[in-house]
């Protein structure tokens, strides 16, 4: 007999309670950019979002959705070329054979050592299947979709890229849906048959930094509904046992009886890992306790440091109005720098019961410095969404959000109806004024870094690391506060700082030209005792003003640099190297 949800929402009231009273990690350097249009279409609603970014590439990201603009379900695809501030959309769709009336369930994902980027999504129907579309780093455009799966039993489905295990500078691609994992060791170009995963809803995959496999998902089988966790350290080939990380307080179907609104609210989960340390993050919507005005749903969190074999007890992530609201279709993601990101959606801007037939929904984004002991929320939509204007009079939402981070930039992507009409948006949130991207990946002589530039000699003689760009202060031309810092340099080293707003990744030295011409110099400098050197604050607008109109920094412009160093004797033998870029919108 399963405990009522008001005696068993004692068990987890305190250590929420507790985990909020140390208050809000201090917002740093965080910035949240205004809402940004991904879809272009003129009419035709949207829903189900997905999102991915390489840190190999940050500046290219790709988002994708359900679309409606032909009446009919399909697969919607917007590619971004400068790091989410424009954004270009298209239908992607199986080659005719394969197509059907009713295609959607859209996945993305990126690779992190090369920065290539896949969409994709299911055709369903019996000629139907699961269909990738594969973008190479540079290119503009998507190739040609690949049949990862001819099927007529296919159903909700996520995709992942991540290292192979035991093989680090190889790729595997992973595809979990109903039927199992299907796994592509070429790039996408062919894929195995499925390996079953038992029952279960929303199987999401994700890698850790060895390779490991993790499939989170919800399973409202077996003895009580819980969220549930699926591990493989062989690629793929073989799944451990069922790993349940949270038994549910309350259990609900696909209705919308715990919220207001009349479209469908399943419970599926969202997983992070830590590229570096491997922690694993869950994120599920729960009822906590019964309010005056309905079920009180929360999003809880649960952490995992032995590679998802043991839990700790889920807390609450959000905080909430007097009179609480819902907080639901959690998804999470984790940068480079331990960071954990979180979207939700979110009804605590107007008290509304659950039996409304409208919901009126804000977008939230949360994040957390400290592994989710603490977090800070920031709403990202101006007024809330109507659920009625959703789909098909509000009776479906789209059951997921997407979120993605690389290069000191996160991408929360969802659904809102400010213009009358479901649209895809995102909101740029800038872990300081530049992104980071042209990393050491495919190096001219074998020297990479893929978290600086191409290996040098440098400041600790290690050829495998390079020399560091990093931006500081802010963007705004008015302080010319901005310092571009570079390190892991040789000490008493010349370089130059260069400058343009063309961008570029050819081979170059030891490393690459990040920049296109016309490129600006900056003073030459000479590295200090530790291997830095710095240009600003006070500099960078100030000398760019003897560059000439050309040369000039004007509000809304987006600017790139990179450092350019002596460094005798280079593992290549040129003599001299680069660092990686930096781009700046400056306003």
């Amino acid at each position: 007999m399963r405990t009522s949800i008001a005696a068993r929402a004692l068990c987890v009231a305190l250590p929420g309670a507790l985990f909020a009273a140390a208050g809000p990690p201090a917002l740093g350097q965080i910035t949240v950019g205004p809402q940004t249009r991904v879809d272009a279409k003129p009419t035709g609603p949207c829903n189900e979002t997905t999102v991915g970014v390489s840190k190999a590439n940050p500046l290219e990201v790709v988002a994708a959705w359900n679309d409606y603009r032909e009446g009919t379900p399909r697969t919607g695809v917007a590619l971004s070329l400068d790091g989410g501030e424009t954004w270009s959309d298209f239908l992607l769709r199986p080659a005719p054979p394969f197509r059907s009336s009713v295609e959607g369930d859209p996945m993305t994902a990126h690779c992190d050592r090369t920065g290539t980027l896949w969409a994709g999504g299911m055709s369903f129907a019996g000629n139907g299947g699961i269909f990738v579309a594969r973008k190479d780093p540079g290119s503009p455009t998507f190739g040609p979709p690949v049949m990862a799966r001819v099927s007529g039993g296919v159903d909700k489905g996520w995709m992942v890229a991540g290292p192979r295990p035991g093989a680090p500078d190889e790729t595997n691609l992973y595809i979990a849906y109903n039927e199992g994992v299907i796994r592509s060791t070429d790039m996408g170009a062919s894929w195995s048959a499925p390996v079953s995963l038992g029952p279960g809803l929303g199987f999401l995959p994700r890698v850790g930094p060895g390779g490991e496999l993790y499939v989170a998902y919800w399973n409202p089988d077996g003895a009580g509904d819980h969220m549930s966790l699926r591990r493989s350290f062989d690629a793929g080939a073989s799944f451990g046992p069922e790993i349940v990380v949270a038994l549910r307080m309350d259990v609900w179907g696909l209705d919308s009886s715990r919220t207001p609104g009349t479209y469908r609210n399943p419970h599926l989960a969202g997983l992070g890992v830590d590229p570096d340390d491997g922690t694993l993050y869950y994120v599920y919507p729960d009822t906590t306790d019964i309010q005056p005005n309905g079920f009180n749903v929360d999003v809880y969190f649960s952490r995992s440091t032995d590679q998802g074999a043991t839990w700790s007890t889920p807390v609450v992530v959000n905080t909430d109005a007097a009179t609480p609201g819902d907080q639901f279709f959690p998804f999470a993601d984790v940068d480079g720098n331990g960071r954990v990101h979180l979207v939700f959606h979110d009804t605590r801007g107007v008290v509304q019961q659950d039996s409304a037939s409208t919901g009126l929904i804000d977008t939230y984004y949360a994040y957390s410095d400290d592994q989710g002991a603490t977090w800070a929320e920031i709403d990202l939509t101006a007024t809330p969404m109507d659920s009625a204007l959703a789909f098909s009079g509000g009776f479906f939402i789209g059951d997921y959000l997407g979120i993605a981070s690389a290069g000191r930039r996160t991408f929360p992507v969802y659904m809102d109806t400010d213009l009358g009409n479901a649209d895809i948006y995102t909101n740029v949130v800038a872990d300081g004024p530049a992104t980071e991207y042209c990393f050491g990946i495919g190096c001219p002589c074998g020297n990479d870094d893929p978290e600086a530039g191409c290996g040098n000699t440098g400041s600790d003689a290690d050829p495998s690391t390079g020399g560091h760009l990093a931006a500081s202060g802010t963007a705004d031309i008015s302080s010319d506060d901005l310092v571009l810092t570079m390190s892991g340099i040789r000490a008493g080293e010349s370089l130059i700082l260069a400058a343009s707003q063309n961008r570029n990744r050819v081979p170059f030295g030891d490393g690459f030209l990040c920049v296109a011409a016309p490129i600006f110099r900056y003073p030459l400098r000479r590295t200090d005792g530790s291997g830095a050197a710095t240009y600003g604050p006070g500099e960078v607008i100030a000398i760019s003003l003897g560059f000439g109109a050309a040369g000039q920094v004007v509000s809304g412009s987006t600017w790139s640099y990179m450092g350019w160093y002596r460094d005798p004797p280079s593992p290549c033998g040129s003599q001299f190297n680069t660092t990686n870029a930096v781009s700046v919108t400056w306003f």
